[in-house]
């Protein structure tokens, strides 16, 4: 076991964070769910993106695994390939 005792500072951190975490793992299936809605409804993952912070690629991926249709044919990757 460690002798190491954080100072105040680190511990409002470390505790700061810690709750940001639980927070997100909280939120993360209702945001999933709504963010299938939304893709469905015509939202694009680039709206959803800038409403989160989370990237692109994550709406992408839901947007996948829900059958959202697409709006344009990818450009990069597999899928490119796939779609010329």
């Amino acid at each position: 076991m460690s002798d190491y005792t954080p100072d105040d500072e680190a511990v409002r951190l470390y505790t700061r964070y810690k709750r940001a975490r639980e927070t997100e793992a909280e939120l993360k299936d209702p945001v999933r769910e709504q963010a299938a809605h939304d893709l469905k409804a015509g939202a694009t993952v680039r709206d959803l993106a800038k409403l989160t912070g989370l990237t692109p690629e994550f709406f992408r991926r839901i947007a996948r695994a829900e059958g959202v249709e697409r709006l344009r044919p990818p450009t990069v990757g597999k899928l490119k390939s796939e779609a010329e």
